[in-house]
């Protein structure tokens, strides 16, 4: 993990010792909304890590080398660096806030699959 990446999660931890998350941490996670298949909205907030996976053919400081799956939206992945670049403007926006699913089942919001 490169050095600036290393100490963004370090300052949101408070632990010099985590260079990553790990699962069970908590990290923010931004709300996703679709036109198409509103079964899939979430609402952003603070979610907890249940896997983090590495890409081993990427070289480590690569946007892609690390992705995080959380326990509140099983089977998607998180682009590590994107999440950590936002910490600080979400924790201001959705707080104490956990993050959820809320789908629209509307048929008029659920026409590509």
């Amino acid at each position: 993990m490169d050095e600036k990446l290393k100490k963004k999660w370090q300052s949101l931890t408070g632990n010099s010792k985590i260079n990553i998350p790990q699962p069970g941490d908590k990290i923010y996670v931004p709300t996703s909304l679709y036109l198409g298949h509103g079964m899939d909205d979430f609402v952003g907030g603070l979610a907890t890590v249940s896997k983090v996976e590495t890409c081993d053919d990427l070289p480590e400081d690569h946007y892609n080398h690390y992705m995080i799956e959380i326990e509140e939206r099983p089977g998607t992945s998180y682009n590590l660096r994107y999440l950590l670049e936002y910490q600080n403007e979400w924790e201001e926006k959705y707080g104490d806030a956990i993050a959820h699913p809320d789908p629209d089942d509307r048929p008029e919001f659920n026409t590509w699959y």
